[in-house]
């Protein structure tokens, strides 16, 4: 019988603990304010229930060589005017606990339901955006007019960037070298004005493949070392013209594979001589290396498209998407109920009811309580 009153005794106090865990403030600080209003509402009458005890006795000791003073045997004992002082220190004590539900209110008191659905996965997408200055020729028709190769790649990578919302993205341009234009980051807005400042020749004039393929695996590596088990997906868009730099392209690509980071590829520009713009002067034109784009990404085990119609986006898209997600790191978030009005719900009856009271004789009440 002891052990199986201890065995309920102690799954009762589980149950008291697990509940109150169902509760909590997410104002805390606001139970500051209960010891100071205790200190303003109580000090002043300490202070003047001492100041009226000297006066008493400063009289008494005046007027003790003028009349003699009888005492009753019981004074020490006897609470002077007592009855006087319950029925004030009521309304003060009354009116703290009113007060006291005012604090635990703006202490937003919530009740901690059950824990919501997590968010979808997320994917880690890294473009690899050439901006070499052959970017600039004009081999591709819109609306029946030229356009760009750089044109083209950023209207391209705008729609990429909006049919992937919520995935984390990163912005690598390179052209002489290659540099980090925007870190991992599902910011739509900020995607898209970075994505707006990309020009011809920003990075340089020449075609570093390599070193942009290079530093989207550093920056794959290091996120994977401080997120584990993170995947990341590359993509390239460049024409691949001319290769420079002091990585060459296909030594980039084998990092990526030794780090298990798929490389897809989209090649901008015409495939052949034959889109030349006919103009006197200007960059000597040299069409879109397929082979070699096809080659980055098949070491990798990736695919490669050319940037030719709204179909091929959408392939491009959906191989990407097919690939690797991971979980998004953030905290569990529980249904929250809040509970403050029960809180002030309760000092408005309470208060109500004591100016309700008001309005009565003090001779009608103690009839009553009398009867």
């Amino acid at each position: 019988m002891f052990v199986l009153g201890t065995h309920l005794a102690m799954n009762s106090l589980s149950l008291s603990i697990i509940s109150l865990n169902d509760y909590q403030l997410n104002q805390p600080a606001w139970l500051l304010l209960i010891p100071l209003v205790f200190l303003l509402i109580f000090l002043p009458q300490l202070i003047k229930r001492k100041y009226l005890a000297k006066s008493v006795q400063a009289n008494l000791a005046s007027s003790k060589n003028e009349h003699q003073i009888f005492y009753h045997p019981l004074i020490d004992i006897i609470s002077f005017n007592y009855k006087t002082e319950k029925i004030k220190s009521t309304p003060t004590l009354f009116y703290l606990f009113i007060l006291i539900l005012f604090i635990i209110a703006l202490c937003q008191p919530v009740h901690i339901g059950k824990k919501l659905p997590d968010p979808p996965k997320e994917r880690d997408i890294i473009f690899i955006v050439d901006t070499s200055v052959s970017m600039i020729l004009r081999d591709y028709f819109l609306n029946g007019q030229r356009i760009d190769r750089m044109t083209l790649l950023k209207g391209m990578l705008g729609d990429f960037i909006k049919q992937l919302k919520g995935e984390r993205m990163s912005i690598i341009v390179f052209g002489d070298h290659a540099y980090t234009l925007v870190p991992l980051t599902s910011d739509q807005h900020l995607l898209q004005s970075m994505l707006a400042r990309v020009e011809v020749t920003m990075a340089g004039r020449f075609n570093a493949i390599g070193e942009g393929i290079a530093l989207a695996v550093k920056n794959s590596t290091q996120h994977l070392t401080q997120e584990s088990k993170r995947k990341t997906t590359l993509v390239l868009l460049t024409d691949a013209d001319q290769p420079t730099g002091t990585i060459e392209p296909v030594a980039a690509a084998m990092l990526a594979k030794n780090a298990q980071l798929p490389l897809y590829s989209i090649a901008i520009g015409a495939t052949n001589i034959a889109a030349e713009e006919k103009i006197k002067g200007g960059l000597l034109y040299s069409p879109a290396d397929l082979n070699l784009v096809k080659k980055l990404s098949g070491i990798t085990g990736a695919e490669s498209y050319r940037a030719e119609n709204q179909q091929a986006l959408n392939n491009a898209i959906q191989s990407i998407t097919s690939h690797g997600t991971n979980i998004r790191k953030i905290k569990p978030v529980y249904e929250n109920k809040p509970l403050y009005s029960w809180f002030l719900i309760l000092a408005f009856l309470l208060f109500s009811f004591r100016q309700a009271l008001s309005f009565f004789p003090a001779d009608v009440i103690n009839r009553q309580k009398r009867s």
